[in-house]
C-alpha cells in the first residue's frame, strides 16, 4: 500500500471546505503528513452527517446499489401519488430505476407490456394487473428453470443414471403447474437432490443458475404480494408501491467500526437500509462471510461517488478525509479490504475530472464509429449475464444480443468468435481460445505490415540524415525479427520496451513517429488483450476463457469522456470541451489533434451529427438544464479548429 505522501495531500489541522480540484495544482505538489480528522466542535460534526444524509446518487458500500436520501425518497413517493395512468407511472420508474432494487426490477419489464397491451390504462388498474402479475411471472420463471434442466439433459453429454435423476426432477417440479402457492424452500430442496443424487461434473453450476433466477423471481413476488397495492384506494396503493421498490434504496450512516469513536467522521460510511439490516448485529459494516475483494470494489466505487460530492462542493471535509477512511477500512478488516497502487491512482485520476453529465444517456452513437455506446449501468448488467452464464452457447448469446455497443476491433474479434460457434456449436474452451489466438495473431501481422509501410513512407519522404534513417530502419529490422521469434506480438513487454526506447519515439522535429507507435501499440492491446489474457482468472472456479473475453470486448464499449482539446494542450475540463467516446475509440485517439483526428475519417462529420442529435433528444427528455447550447458550442469549435468544417454548424446553428 502506497504512501499517503504520493498523493499529494496537504497537511491541514482544521476544518476546510474543500475548493476545486482543478484550481489546486499548486496545494497539490505539497507534501503531507497524516493529522487526526479534527472539526473542532460538535456543530462541525452534525454539519457533516446532514450533509452526508443528504447526498443522493451515492453507491451504497456494501452492495453497490444507488442510493437516495430521505429527502429524495419523500419526494419519490409524493410523485408516485400524482401518478394518473400506467404510461406516467412507467416513466416516472424508469428515470429513477437505478434506485429500484434488482430483485424489483421485474416491475420495469411487467410495465412495458401492460402499456403496450393497453394504452389508455389508468392507475388503478395498473396497480391491479401488476398485482395479479406478481405471481405469473414467478411460475413463469420456474417453467423457464425447468426447460432449461431439460435443455441441458437434451444437448450435453451426461451418464444415464444423470440424466434420469435430472428428468425425475423435472418430474416432481412439473406437479406444481401454476407454482402458487409454491414456497422458494421447496423448489429448493427438489433441486438439492441434483447435488446428493449425482455426480454430474457441472450440478453445482446448473444449481447455482437456476436457483438465482428463481430467487430473484421470489422476492419479486413476495414484495408485491405483501405491499397490498391491489386492494387499496388508488392514491394510498400507488404510495405503498413506491414504498416497496425505493424503501430499502434509503441511505443510512453506518459505522465502519462500532469500536471506534461515534463522532469520528472516518469511521462514518453510507450503506442502504437493505445492508443496515443484513449487519445490524455485526460490530463491524461488513460481515467475515463478505469476500473481501467484491468489498474492496465497491467501497472503491463508493470512494469516486464521495469523490464527486466533495467536487461538486456538496459535502465538505477535512482534506485528510478520504485516507482516513481507506486507513480505517484496512486496519478494521484486519488487513484484508486493503486499496493497492492502481486503486488508489484511480482514485487520484477520477479527483481530476468533472463529472460528464450525459454519461447515463443510453444509446448514444459514438461521433467516431456510429455504434451505440453502452452506459456502465448497461455494461453492469452485462457483466452480470456473463459471470451467470454457464456454457459457450450463453456467451455466444450475449455476444449476439448486445453486438449493436460493440466498436470495430471488438466487433471484429466477436465476429470471429461467433463464427467459429456456428461452425462447431460444441466446441471446447481449449479449442476456441486456441482458434482465437491464431486469428489474433494474422490481426498482429497485417497491423505490423501497415504500421511498418506507413514509418517507411514517412521516412523516405523526409529530410533526415541517413544515419537518422539507418537507426530507424534497423529498428523496424529488429522488430520483424521480435515477431518470428516470439510466440505472440505483444504478449511480453519486450515489444514495448524495443518500440518506446527505440529511434521512432525520438523527437526530431522533422517527423513524429511517437504517434505512430503508440497507436500501433494501442491497437495491439487492444486485439490481444481479450484473448490472450492472464490464465489466473481462467483457473478460478466458474470463470471461463470466454466470460473473460466477453467482458473485456463489452469493457471497450463502454461510454468514456474525451476532451476535444487535451488538458495538457490548454483544453479546460468544461462541458463545451467534452464529447462521449467509445472506450476504444478513446484509446485510439490518444494524443492526436482535434484537427488530425477528425480530418483524417470523413465520416467523422456524419457521425459527429447523430451523436449531438441524440444528446440534444436526451437533455430535452430530461429536461436537464444549463445544456442547451451544449450542440451549438461543440459545432462552433469545431468549425474553427477543423479548417472552417462548416457541416455541423450549419446543422445546429439554429439549435436544431
Amino acid at each position: 500500500m502506497i504512501s499517503p505522501i504520493l498523493l499529494n495531500i496537504p497537511k491541514i489541522n482544521k476544518f476546510t471546505p474543500i475548493s476545486n480540484p482543478h484550481n489546486d495544482s499548486i496545494r497539490l505538489k505539497q507534501q503531507s503528513d497524516i493529522c487526526a480528522l479534527s472539526f473542532g466542535s460538535k456543530n462541525k460534526v452534525r454539519e457533516f452527517n446532514e450533509e452526508l444524509a443528504s447526498l443522493n446518487n451515492i453507491r451504497c458500500a456494501r452492495c453497490n446499489q444507488h442510493m437516495l436520501s430521505e429527502k429524495k425518497y419523500n419526494l419519490l413517493l409524493e410523485q408516485m401519488s400524482q401518478v394518473k395512468n400506467g404510461k406516467e407511472l412507467e416513466n416516472l420508474l424508469l428515470q429513477n430505476k437505478q434506485y429500484i432494487s434488482e430483485d424489483n426490477q421485474p416491475i420495469l419489464t411487467d410495465l412495458n407490456k401492460i402499456n403496450k397491451e393497453n394504452p389508455d390504462i389508468d392507475s388503478a388498474l395498473t396497480l391491479k394487473k401488476i398485482h395479479e402479475h406478481a405471481p405469473k411471472i414467478y411460475a413463469e420463471t420456474c417453467q423457464n428453470n425447468i426447460n432449461l434442466i431439460k435443455l441441458v439433459t437434451e444437448k450435453l453429454y451426461m451418464s444415464d443414471n444423470n440424466r434420469n435423476v435430472y428428468l425425475k426432477i423435472i418430474d416432481k417440479l412439473n406437479l406444481h403447474k401454476d407454482f402458487y402457492p409454491y414456497k422458494l424452500t421447496d423448489f429448493s430442496a427438489i433441486m438439492n437432490e441434483s447435488l446428493r443424487d449425482t455426480d454430474y461434473a457441472r450440478k453445482e453450476k446448473l444449481y447455482n443458475k437456476v436457483m438465482l433466477h428463481q430467487t430473484k423471481a421470489f422476492k419479486y413476488y413476495k414484495n408485491i404480494a405483501n405491499s397490498n397495492i391491489g386492494n387499496t384506494e388508488p392514491k394510498k396503493a400507488l404510495v405503498e408501491l413506491g414504498k416497496t421498490l425505493f424503501q430499502k434504496s434509503q441511505s443510512e450512516i453506518s459505522l465502519i467500526s462500532k469500536n471506534n469513536p461515534k463522532d469520528d467522521d472516518s469511521n462514518k460510511i453510507l450503506i442502504c437500509k437493505s445492508c443496515t439490516q443484513q449487519t445490524k448485529n455485526n460490530s463491524r459494516y461488513f460481515k467475515a462471510s463478505d469476500d473481501p475483494e467484491n468489498l474492496k470494489n465497491r467501497f472503491t466505487q463508493y470512494l469516486q461517488d464521495i469523490n464527486r460530492a466533495i467536487s461538486n462542493n456538496e459535502l465538505h471535509v477535512n482534506k485528510n478525509y478520504l485516507n482516513l477512511l481507506i486507513q480505517n477500512l484496512r486496519k478494521t478488516s484486519g488487513n484484508t479490504i486493503v486499496l493497492n497502487t492502481n486503486d488508489r491512482q484511480f482514485l487520484e485520476y477520477k479527483k481530476s475530472f468533472l463529472d460528464f453529465p450525459f454519461e447515463d444517456f443510453e444509446n448514444l452513437p459514438c461521433p467516431k464509429c456510429n455504434a451505440k455506446m453502452m452506459t456502465h449501468f448497461q455494461r453492469e448488467n452485462v457483466f452480470k449475464k456473463i459471470q451467470e452464464s454457464t456454457s459457450i452457447r450463453d456467451i455466444n448469446n450475449i455476444i449476439k444480443e448486445n453486438k449493436e455497443y460493440l466498436p470495430p476491433k471488438s466487433k471484429q474479434l466477436a465476429d470471429k468468435f461467433q463464427d467459429i460457434f456456428i461452425r462447431d456449436p460444441y466446441i471446447t474452451e481449449t479449442l476456441l481460445r486456441k482458434q482465437m489466438t491464431d486469428y489474433v495473431r494474422k490481426l498482429d501481422r497485417i497491423e505490423l505490415d501497415k504500421f511498418v509501410k506507413q514509418i517507411k513512407e514517412k521516412v523516405n519522404n523526409s529530410e533526415l540524415s541517413n544515419n537518422e534513417k539507418g537507426e530507424i530502419y534497423n529498428t523496424i529490422k529488429a522488430l520483424r525479427q521480435f515477431d518470428r521469434n516470439a510466440k505472440t506480438l505483444y504478449h511480453s513487454s519486450k515489444l514495448k520496451e524495443l518500440l518506446i526506447n527505440s529511434p521512432m519515439c525520438k523527437d526530431y522535429n522533422k517527423i513524429d513517429l511517437k504517434n505512430d507507435t503508440d497507436e500501433f501499440l494501442t491497437i495491439i492491446e487492444i486485439l490481444q488483450g481479450p484473448v490472450l489474457h492472464s490464465t489466473k482468472l481462467r483457473k478460478e472456479e466458474n470463470y471461463s476463457w470466454s466470460k473473460t473475453f466477453a467482458e473485456r470486448i463489452f469493457r471497450k464499449s463502454t461510454l468514456t469522456q474525451d476532451h476535444l482539446i487535451a488538458r495538457n494542450n490548454g483544453g479546460t475540463d468544461d462541458i463545451n470541451n467534452k464529447i462521449g467516446l467509445h472506450r476504444e475509440c478513446n484509446q485510439l485517439k490518444g494524443k492526436k489533434s482535434l484537427y488530425q483526428w477528425y480530418n483524417e475519417d470523413p465520416q467523422i462529420e456524419n457521425n459527429m451529427t447523430n451523436y449531438l442529435k441524440e444528446t440534444n433528444k436526451n437533455i430535452k427528455n430530461k429536461k436537464l438544464n444549463n445544456y442547451d447550447d451544449y450542440s451549438l458550442n461543440i459545432a462552433n469549435k469545431i468549425y474553427y479548429l477543423c479548417g472552417g468544417r462548416s457541416k455541423i454548424k450549419d446543422e445546429f446553428n439554429n439549435k436544431n
